[in-house]
């Protein structure tokens, strides 16, 4: 199992959340959120990690270092412009082999961690699990490179990660969403 760490925007990830709020209760505002979300993954033992960079790559690179202090091992992946989270994937997809992976964006902060969900997608193994409540955050298995390829960039130039989940769902494969309670599947249609 890989992280694919989203930090190819603005730069924002390297700065600490603004103010707390009940989503963040358990964070402490005094590190940037693309700390909080590498320590999610790790925490969910998930130690091999991809962080896609964009403007900010120097930056990134300088904060994070090799992953040591996290307890990973950071590979980075430059993205030249941040055209969708399914870019990312395809930016990352000889680093990302045929393993299973989760996408993580770097400004995510998921309150209990994303070990639950980790377990259920590993039991279940669909093709794509999003978590609850939480937009960016999905597991996949390698057929999401298929899907990838297959789909075009929307109306706004991006790879959309839904038409990724609605062509994995039309070729009759599992993709598995939900609603606060982690109960609800998606229907995605193709």
């Amino acid at each position: 199992m890989k992280a694919l760490v989203l930090s190819g925007g603005s730069g924002t990830r390297l700065r600490p959340p603004p103010a707390p709020s009940a989503e963040r209760f358990h964070h402490s505002a005094d590190k940037p959120a693309l700390f909080h979300a590498i320590e999610g993954v790790a925490d969910a033992g998930i130690t091999d990690v991809g962080i896609v960079l964009g403007d900010t790559a120097d930056e990134v690179r300088a904060a994070v270092g090799d992953g040591a202090r996290f307890g990973v091992s950071v590979t980075y992946l430059p993205q030249h412009r941040p055209p969708g989270l399914a870019h990312a994937v395809r930016t990352a997809r000889h680093w990302l082999g045929d393993d299973d992976f989760v996408t993580y964006p770097g400004d995510a902060l998921v309150p209990g961690g994303i070990g639950e969900q980790l377990e259920e997608f590993r039991s279940r193994r669909p093709a794509a699990q999003a978590v609850p409540g939480r937009a960016g955050v999905y597991f996949f298995t390698d057929a999401v490179h298929r899907a990838v390829e297959a789909v075009q960039p929307s109306a706004r130039g991006e790879l959309e990660i839904t038409d990724v989940l609605r062509w994995l769902a039309g070729q009759g494969l599992e993709v598995v969403s939900g609603t606060a309670d982690g109960h609800d599947e998606a229907q995605f249609r193709s």
